[in-house]
Parts: C-alpha cells; sequence; structure tokens
C-alpha cells in the first residue's frame, strides 16, 4: 500500500498493513535545525515512510488589518475561487511548510495530500484577533452567528476548490478545549459552533473527502457530537489536557480514527531515550489494536525539539506501525 491508501483505508476502518504514521514537519527553525543535524525534511519523509503530507490555507483575512465586531457584517469575504488561496507564498517567517497546490504537485499519488484549512473560530479570529473572538462569543454571539454563516458557506466553495485541484483530505482547525473543559459550554458550541462547521463537513464528506478536526484541549464532552458532524478523525486527542487514551480508545475508537498520541510537551520534548520509547510503546499499545489510528506528533515539531530525539523516535515508530498491520 501507499500513504495514500493506507490512510484512506484507515479512515474507513478498512485492514491495512502497518498503521499509518505523519509528522508535521512544517516549523522554519526546527527545520533548519533538523538539516543541520540529520538532513532535510524530504530525506525524513522517505526514511521513515511518512504518507501525509500537508498544504496549509492562508488565513481568510488578507484584508491587512483586524476589524471591530460591528464591521464583521460589512467585511466582505474575498473570491473563494481565487487560485491565491491554494497558491499562497506570503507566509509567517516562521513557517516551513507549503501550499496546497504545491503540497499536491509533490506528493499526490504517494502520500495522502491533506489541506488545512481554519474552522469558524480560527477563521473568524483572523478579523477580530483571538481575543476579541472569545469576548464576542459570549457578549455578541448573533453577530458572531451571522459571520459565521457567511463563512461556512465560503469554506463551503473552497472545499470544491480543494476536491477539483487534487486534495485528498482536510482538517478543519478549531481549538475549542482548554486544560479539563471545553473554552465554552457544550451548550454555546452546539448553538453557535456545531450548525456552521457540520454545514463545511457535511459538503466535504457529500464530495467523497474525509474531514479531520483539529482542536486542542478536553472536548470530550463534544465527541459523540463531532461523529455525528460526520468527521472522520480526530487530532490530536490531546493527553495533557487531561483526555485518558484508554477512554477515548475504548468508546470511540470503532467510530473515529484518532490521529496523533505524541504529545510535543509532555511527550516528546519531556522524555528521551528509554522513557520516550515507553511513552510511544504504550500509545501504540492503547491506539492501534484493531485500527483505527493514525500516528502523529501533537503539533507542528518546535525548535526546542532535539532533533536526533525525533528521528530516535521515528525508528521505533516505524518498528510499532509494522507490528499492528491488519492486513492478513
Amino acid at each position: 500500500m501507499n500513504g495514500y491508501e493506507r490512510v484512506m483505508a484507515t479512515i474507513n476502518h478498512q485492514p491495512v498493513d502497518r498503521t499509518p504514521i505523519d509528522c508535521w514537519l512544517y516549523q522554519k527553525q526546527f527545520l533548519e535545525r533538523l538539516e543541520a543535524d540529520y538532513g532535510p525534511r524530504e530525506k525524513f519523509i522517505e526514511e521513515f515512510g511518512i504518507d501525509v503530507f500537508v498544504g496549509l490555507m492562508p488565513f481568510p483575512n488578507q484584508h491587512g488589518r483586524k476589524f471591530d465586531i460591528h464591521e464583521l457584517a460589512d467585511v466582505p469575504l474575498e473570491n473563494p475561487r481565487d487560485p491565491k488561496w491554494l497558491n499562497f507564498t506570503d507566509w509567517n517567517y516562521d513557517f516551513g511548510g507549503t501550499n496546497i497546490a504545491t503540497a499536491v504537485r509533490d506528493h499526490k499519488g504517494k502520500r495522502c495530500v491533506l489541506a488545512h484549512c481554519w474552522g469558524m473560530v480560527e477563521g473568524t479570529s483572523s478579523f477580530l484577533g483571538i481575543e476579541n473572538c472569545w469576548m464576542n462569543l459570549g457578549g455578541q454571539p448573533q453577530l458572531m452567528a451571522n459571520f459565521f454563516d457567511r463563512y461556512a458557506d465560503w469554506m463551503c466553495i473552497q472545499v470544491d476548490q480543494m476536491i477539483e485541484a487534487g486534495v485528498d483530505m482536510m482538517t478543519l482547525s478549531d481549538d475549542w478545549g482548554s486544560n479539563g473543559t471545553m473554552l465554552f459550554s457544550p451548550k454555546s458550541w452546539r448553538a453557535l459552533i456545531k450548525p456552521y462547521a457540520m454545514r463545511v463537513v457535511q459538503h466535504a464528506r457529500s464530495r467523497g473527502m474525509p474531514v479531520n478536526l483539529h482542536s486542542d484541549g478536553y472536548i470530550l464532552q463534544v465527541v459523540d457530537d463531532i461523529i455525528e458532524m460526520g468527521y472522520t478523525s480526530w487530532h490530536p486527542v490531546q493527553e495533557s489536557a487531561g483526555i485518558d487514551p484508554r477512554e477515548v480508545k475504548a468508546k470511540w475508537g470503532d467510530k473515529i480514527t484518532i490521529y496523533g498520541s505524541l504529545d510535543v510537551i509532555d511527550g516528546l520534548l519531556k522524555y528521551d531515550g528509554e522513557e520516550l520509547d515507553e511513552y510511544i510503546t504504550e500509545r501504540f499499545g492503547i491506539y492501534a489494536p484493531g485500527g483505527g489510528f493514525i500516528f502523529n506528533g501533537g503539533h507542528f515539531i518546535q525548535p526546542d525539539i532535539p532533533p536526533l530525539r525525533l528521528v530516535r523516535a521515528y525508528r521505533l515508530v516505524n518498528k510499532l506501525a509494522a507490528q499492528f498491520g491488519t492486513l492478513h
């Protein structure tokens, strides 16, 4: 199986030759350290059989300034069919990844090409700023919902553009959780976020594209909703926020693919050597039996991670992934 086939089979809970593997190597300063100590990203993804490659969608606010909540209704959402959304190059100084069109060009057919897109809260935060976005979710819920309604329709057209460009799968990135609980009540989330995110997810699924949820933090109160909405995988399942991986596997492991397990801070930064080996081996033992698991870090690999620690970890990951194949 190639990377694309392996990921799609896992998403559909079908047998695979080994556990799929991913590693988000898109932080520029870490990539510079990796190249100095080991070699370029391309060497890493070939040597360690990385099955996914991510292309990033730029933030929807490309106006060059932030807006007030009372301006939001009149803020134009730029033409979603503009080629710039797939071909963007004006990234922040610390981003070392690439755009969606380049990811498709370089990896289509070999790996699952995953478009990383911005969900309701994170997309809107690019217009308001993160603090004002959260404040207005409580203070101006109707104005926020009105914008989410427009943004969801805009994102549905982006979905069509990505599918036509050759994207295999998408992430909607929207951090809903904190430590031990959600950033807002499940009731508010169900009223303000769920209907509009679900519109995008359902549209993508109707076109045959799987949708991954990236949400940091503790969100166990709404996992059943997430499955109902049509999300096919969930990243990162953040243990450091209080999530019990055994509970997640037991309750939902047959309903949604777990995509993650290597916490960048409480795993990869905290441990080294045999302790890190034990950490990774334990996560494989929890999540990999029966499939429905894609191994990945919890976020972009950060510059304070020693590159050779990551290399050592992924040598073990390759051995473990082979042990948990489900093809017979």
